[in-house]
């Protein structure tokens, strides 16, 4: 497939050789589970209590497949799936590998800048959306992006009316197109080829699409499900975006759904939601980012819950501290799983048998004994000293080998030798686990999504009074970090958050989560000795000043 990069051939045939690599597609294991579990319930719409069985899950996957092909949907086409978090997201993904398509996981919040970027980079065939996402019209978006992709002549609206020549996803599942269809077969994709195109954190512009074979992402669940203790009796909680790999993969809906348990899909995060769904579904797993972690130990009528059922909460996405990681068993009596993950692929996991040292302290080490890493020193490549900060390289029977379509990206993303860069600065604990100690790249972690700096501040730089700008991560004890951007203005000029802000979601269209949180107007930025600009100047600037004013509060 032009625009993919795959395992050398020495390498793959030695994760087949050792059993990773299964030579399935995702939907021939996802269709073992709904035979195997047919009545068990799998999926739980938080919002209203639908509860779909196993069984269900696969005969609507099926439908929907059905009319996809009917559409003329093809093998190996593009469609950018972006629904909230409801049970039609999943089953509409299911779909989309049946029928033989390759699903671009978006994000709810993504708006026309990234989906447009999405659908011209990957040629994508068909956009599936809500009519309306937290008041904003995804269909006049789809019609925006159609004039500039040409490619995209299939849009599947969720709830609403569909505009002419769109059509109803609702419709479609409501009727039974498999009672008519006399050839219910389908077309078998390689599961050497991509079956998922996820997305980066986006360090260097918009998000790169990630390729996820049938192999390596079959391989990824099963294991991480298996790290995880997943099994039949297995209720996990899930409200972050379902698109994440986190929750789609780590072990996400598809690990829970190879042991035999239950996902309960909820769109609202709120700690409110979480206790009260955790309390009336007898919840035993918890996906949860350290900032939903924080809010729940924090909440303020969180006594009143029962929360018995839980056992587990698996979090990642950014760094648990152990001041917070220590609190999760007294205070919530359950225990709690560290991740380093990306969505390239390295999964770094602490183990439940692990001493407290390690599993509060550190974030794990890699699932797979098929993983192999090690901490280099960015500039050369070179092994550091145990015990020594450096950037962690990754390559394995799960970790991709380059970026989709992205070949100059990938020369400096990856080594010659097939190691993914991760971008972020770790040391190795005495235990063999990982610390993480920050980011190499200019990456913000906003409560686990992670933003580009350099995306924004292009962003920023169209808007008419902005001479030059930098944004850069600020402390927030919630979040972990948020965005604060640094301004020149042109001369004359004045500029508020709010006028910036307004510019940036109107006139740029970008997601809400990106937007700057804060704005600080300077006569000029600090330069490095090769003039460019010092961020570390501008971190240490903006948290110094916030420490600042949470002292004067204090008193």
């Amino acid at each position: 497939m032009e625009g993919f990069v795959p395992w050398p051939p020495e390498f793959a045939r030695r994760y087949r050789q050792e059993g990773y690599w299964l030579d399935k597609t995702i939907t021939e294991v996802m269709e073992e589970s709904f035979e195997r579990f047919a009545s068990n319930p799998l999926l739980v719409a938080a919002q209203n209590g639908r509860v779909y069985s196993y069984q269900e899950c696969g005969r609507l996957a099926t439908r929907l497949a059905l009319h996809l092909k009917s559409l003329g949907l093809k093998l190996y086409d593009r469609v950018i799936l972006q629904l909230p978090n409801q049970p039609e997201v999943l089953i509409t993904y299911l779909a989309i590998l049946k029928a033989g398509g390759i699903p671009i996981m978006a994000l709810p919040p993504h708006q026309e800048a990234e989906i447009g970027f999405f659908a011209k980079l990957a040629e994508a065939r068909a956009l599936v959306i809500p009519a309306v996402f937290r008041k904003a019209d995804k269909q006049q978006m789809a019609e925006n992006i159609q004039k500039e992709a040409p490619s995209l002549d299939m849009v599947l609206v969720s709830g609403g009316i569909p505009r002419p020549g769109y059509y109803s996803l609702d419709a479609l599942f409501a009727d039974p197109i498999e009672e008519r269809i006399k050839d219910p077969s389908f077309p078998r994709p390689d599961p050497d080829l991509p079956a998922v195109l996820q997305l980066s954190g986006g360090t260097t512009g918009i998000p790169k699409l990630i390729p996820r074979t049938h192999n390596d992402y079959i391989y990824n669940f099963l294991c991480n499900a298996r790290v995880c203790g997943l099994d039949g009796h297995t209720v996990l909680l899930l409200a972050i975006p379902q698109q994440h790999n986190f929750a789609l993969a780590c072990p996400g809906f598809m690990g829970v759904a190879s042991a035999g348990g239950c996902e309960v899909l909820s769109a609202v995060p709120s700690p409110d939601a979480a206790l009260e769904v955790i309390e009336k579904y007898r919840v035993t797993h918890w996906i949860a980012v350290p900032a939903m972690v924080i809010a729940v130990l924090n909440h303020p009528d969180r006594s009143r819950y029962h929360l018995e059922s839980l056992k587990i909460i698996l979090t990642g996405g950014s760094k648990l501290n152990p001041e917070v990681a220590l609190r999760v068993r007294p205070e919530l009596g359950c225990d709690v799983q560290q991740c380093l993950g990306m969505a390239e692929g390295p999964l770094f996991w602490t183990r439940l048998d692990d001493p407290d040292e390690v599993r509060f302290g550190t974030q794990g080490r890699p699932q797979s004994p098929g993983d192999d890493f090690k901490i280099a020193d960015p500039s050369t490549g070179e092994e550091v000293e145990s015990g020594e900060m450096g950037e962690l390289w990754c390559r394995g029977p799960y970790t991709i080998r380059g970026y989709y379509r992205a070949p100059e990206y990938n020369a400096r993303a990856f080594s010659p030798d097939g190691y993914y860069k991760s971008g972020d600065l770790v040391r190795l604990h005495t235990s063999g686990n990982v610390v993480v100690e920050g980011r190499l790249k200019d990456c913000i972690n906003r409560g686990g999504e992670k933003i580009s700096a350099e995306e924004i501040e292009n962003h920023i730089l169209a808007h008419p009074a902005v001479d030059i700008c930098a944004c850069v991560a600020m402390p927030d004890l919630l979040l972990g970090e948020r965005v604060c951007a640094f301004i020149v203005p042109k001369p004359g000029q004045a500029l508020t958050l709010a006028e910036l802000n307004r510019f940036l979601l109107e006139e740029r269209r970008i997601a809400k989560f990106k937007l700057p949180e804060r704005l600080e107007l300077v006569d000029a930025l600090p330069l490095t000795n090769v003039g460019k600009v010092n961020k570390v100047v501008l971190r240490n600037t903006i948290t110094e000043q916030i420490e600042k004013e949470g002292a004067q509060a204090a008193r």
